[in-house]
């Protein structure tokens, strides 16, 4: 009697609840096994597309966002090569697509990539929009002269459930072509009806279905992404005679209050217009939005005082604050508002430090090393790491050039040069890398920095060319092994002047404002000492435990931040405090944080924090009032 397990044998159902719960790779392996498997597999495995261009990291710790088949892109190339490679993937993916009429016709959601080539897209567009009927959404459609195909598709036209309104261009400031409106007019008279759920616009509601279209009844619109930027439209289309009768005067009049549930506002601005404050004035009678994300606007406190004290029933939020376009920390006033009123959060994405700040800081012109948590993980860190390596002469501690945060801030790098990655949502979007970088590079180009710097301030030591056996320092580079060759890709970083006090970290609506922050080429008469072993670091290089080590203690050091959140949102899962994301999991029946990428066996600080007593003197005050910021840290 065979003891094997009758996979086969096993309903549809249940082998499709099963492969739903693999990875990408483990999928693919499931669809070779046998014809039951492959049409179960398959139907997995091309239901949800995410076209990506650039590397998307995977987690050490957890699967994450698996919902989405990707492209598979190495982790560390220049843009225009990654973009190749995701080019010539997508060609593959077309010729399976013509070639496979069940994959084609397992496809219910795509995501496309505006970067990726225009052709392919239109290709892949129309093979959809004609032939796969299982399709239900598009996704992030930007180019307008895929309007037509998606309206004319044989199933697109009527079973589509999204309508993605694409910007005349890709930056706002080049003129709009004369033929958009009128084809955006054409395109809402075939698409807007009562059966979309999504919807992305990158105009004001009310111009648009005031003027271009005139509504006819409220949009049951589940998902609502708004743009904002400052198109400069022809004046002909907006005049009164074109005005609807009655006209729309609040957003209520155009969405049902009653049905939207997600809201996704990204702007494109430095700062807010008088129509967009009034909108967000507006969303706060949507009381049942759920899922609020706000992608690089202006912090206005008051007006999202109002908005968080009204949305009692939001279940995940993403904020992302700007101050001339550089991150900026949310106001506690806000953040003691969303403790206050939104209980019922189970995913929040924040930038605060409103009760921690941040391990290295700035005092005037001197840096600033503060040890917030003493365990032994975190006493090596500060001790070996950041004290031998880093900040190791008096000299170290003060800023005496620009080029000084590239070598020394550790932290604001993992940010800038992307280790750290980019995410919609971490739990249920790939997390993708917004410029070239992996660990072993990262740790490299540090180490490059650092090298840069103490050139520059007399600080490396010569090495005797008879000397048979220089030591550690001639392998500075990355991950502990291959020795340097400095190239065009091993270059250190520079950063502009106005970087050096806040927190780095780049937002996909201001991405292009960060690509001057550039990796320059070292001296050449640096790259030659170098490569000819003449001098070399006086301490050991940065290896990548270290990194791992330093990155770890960054999670450490928030643990007063971290047991606020744990105390004041009871069923928060997924937090992504300060770009790191983390997990709320089980541990000696306390609800702890870890995180997601770069786990490396991390060990909680966290335990505990349950049996601290929860105060009765936290109230609400003024942005200026630390006090009560202190308060609301809970412990």
């Amino acid at each position: 009697m065979s003891r094997e397990f009758p996979m086969n044998k096993l309903p549809r159902e249940l082998l499709h609840e099963i492969v739903s719960h693999l990875s990408q790779q483990d999928r693919l392996n499931c669809a070779l096994v046998s014809r039951k498997w492959y049409k179960v597999a398959t139907k997995i495995v091309y239901r949800r597309i995410y076209l990506n261009d650039s590397n998307v990291v995977r987690s050490d710790f957890m699967n994450v966002a698996i919902n989405w088949t990707l492209l598979n892109i190495p982790s560390f190339l220049n843009e225009d090569e990654s973009r190749d490679i995701a080019n010539s993937k997508l060609r593959a993916l077309i010729t399976t697509f013509e070639n496979n009429e069940y994959i084609l016709n397992s496809v219910e959601w795509i995501r496309i990539n505006w970067d990726l080539d225009s052709l392919l897209q239109k290709k892949i567009l129309k093979l959809l929009c004609d032939k796969a009927q299982a399709l239900k959404r598009l996704e992030n459609v930007t180019d307008p002269s895929c309007n037509d195909i998606i309206a004319s598709g044989r199933y697109s036209r009527d079973n589509l459930t999204s309508f993605d309104m694409a910007p005349p261009n890709s930056l706002p400031e080049l003129a709009v072509p004369p033929e958009f409106i009128p084809n955006l007019i054409d395109y809402l008279d075939t698409r807007i009806s009562t059966h979309l759920s999504h919807m992305t616009l990158f105009i004001d509601p009310l111009k648009l279905f005031n003027y271009l279209y005139h509504l006819r009844e409220k949009l049951t619109i589940v998902d609502l992404k708004l743009h904002w930027r400052r198109e400069f439209y022809a004046p002909e289309y907006f005049e009164e005679s074109k005005l609807r009768s009655p006209e729309l005067r609040r957003l209520t009049d155009v969405f049902d209050v009653r049905a939207l549930k997600t809201l996704t506002i990204i702007s494109w601005n430095e700062s807010l217009m008088s129509r967009e404050m009034q909108m967000l004035k507006e969303f706060k009678d949507f009381v049942h939005l759920e899922d609020l994300s706000l992608i690089s606007i202006k912090q206005d406190i008051d007006i999202l005082v109002e908005l968080f004290e009204n949305l009692k029933n939001l279940k995940r939020l993403k904020m992302d604050f700007l101050e001339d376009y550089i991150p900026e920390t949310t106001s506690p006033r806000i953040f003691l508002t969303i403790l206050f009123n939104c209980q019922k959060l189970q995913f929040i994405d924040i930038r605060f430090e409103g009760i921690d700040t941040p391990v290295i800081n700035m005092n005037g012109n001197k840096f600033e090393l503060e040890q917030k948590c003493h365990c032994a993980n975190c006493t090596y860190a500060f001790n070996e790491i950041l004290r031998a390596k880093i900040f190791v002469f008096p000299i170290d501690y003060y800023l005496t050039d620009i080029q000084d945060i590239a070598a020394k801030d550790i932290f604001k790098m993992m940010r800038y040069l992307s280790l750290l990655p980019y995410s919609k949502a971490c739990d249920c979007y790939p997390s993708v890398r917004t410029q070239p970088m992996n660990m072993n590079e990262f740790v490299k180009k540090m180490n490059e920095n650092l090298v840069n710097y103490r050139q520059h301030r007399n600080q490396l030591l010569k090495v005797p060319r008879e000397d048979p056996n220089p030591g550690i320092n001639d392998t500075w580079n990355a991950a502990d092994s291959d020795p340097v060759h400095t190239a065009a890709d091993s270059r250190p970083v520079t950063l502009q002047a106005q970087t050096v006090l806040p927190q780095l970290t780049t937002t996909q609506a201001n991405r292009d404002e960060f690509e001057q922050l550039d990796i320059i080429l070292s001296s050449t008469i640096l790259n030659q000492r170098l490569e000819n072993k003449l001098e070399r670091l006086p301490h050991d290089p940065l290896t990548k435990s270290d990194v791992i080590h330093l990155y770890h203690l960054m999670i450490h050091h928030f643990k007063n931040t971290y047991v606020t959140f744990l105390k004041g949102f009871p069923e928060l899962r997924f937090l992504m405090l300060n770009d790191i994301p983390t997990i709320a999991i089980e541990e000696n029946t306390e609800r702890i944080f870890h995180p997601i990428f770069y786990h490396d066996n991390y060990e909680s600080n966290l335990g505990g924090w349950t049996k601290q007593p929860f105060p009765n003197n936290v109230s609400k005050g003024t942005d200026g009032d630390d006090t009560v910021t202190r308060r609301a840290t809970f412990i």
